[in-house]
């Protein structure tokens, strides 16, 4: 299977609330509230992918160790055009409060890769949610609630998706 590896960043702040991105699909389709992040590129590691996409999309560099929590693997050839799924590593990153995201792209590249606005999103905020915007991962609200309630797991969470 050919599929898209990417590595995102939970960034939660003092207050328990994730930063998510809108991502709105080209030609109007599909909303998607997601974590930042992005492709690996090159022989990176999710780890350093994650820290060029932090940097790129929100700003942040300097937020010590984060923690590998989830692994997602979803096998559906409707998701991303050219590939027949995606892999997401996601790291928990906390940061001491929230913050306006600036990464250094600039709002006009990011606008460019269909990336609309950031928010702080609430655990309850999250689970109250309706209408037809999802999340990514579409379980996002039940999973960040157990890692805010139970903390980090021991090792990645492993989850799989298919069509």
């Amino acid at each position: 299977m050919h599929l898209r590896h990417s590595a995102r960043g939970l960034v939660v702040d003092d207050q328990s609330r994730l930063l998510l991105y809108r991502f709105i699909a080209p030609g109007g389709g599909l909303t998607v509230w997601c974590p930042p992040g992005g492709g690996l590129e090159g022989d990176e590691i999710p780890s350093e992918a994650l820290a060029r996409e932090l940097d790129e999309e929100i700003g942040l560099r300097d937020y010590g160790a984060a923690t590998h929590v989830w692994h997602e693997e979803i096998r559906d050839p409707t998701v991303l055009p050219g590939w027949d799924g995606a892999i997401n590593d996601y790291f928990l990153v906390p940061v001491e409060a929230a913050f306006e995201p600036c990464g250094s792209l600039g709002r006009e590249a990011l606008a460019s890769e269909f990336v609309e606005h950031f928010e702080w999103w609430s655990v309850d905020r999250l689970l109250s949610h309706e209408g037809r915007e999802v999340f990514g991962p579409r379980d996002l609200p039940d999973r960040f609630a157990c890692l805010v309630k139970n903390g980090p797991p021991s090792s990645p969470e492993r989850f799989v998706r298919s069509l």
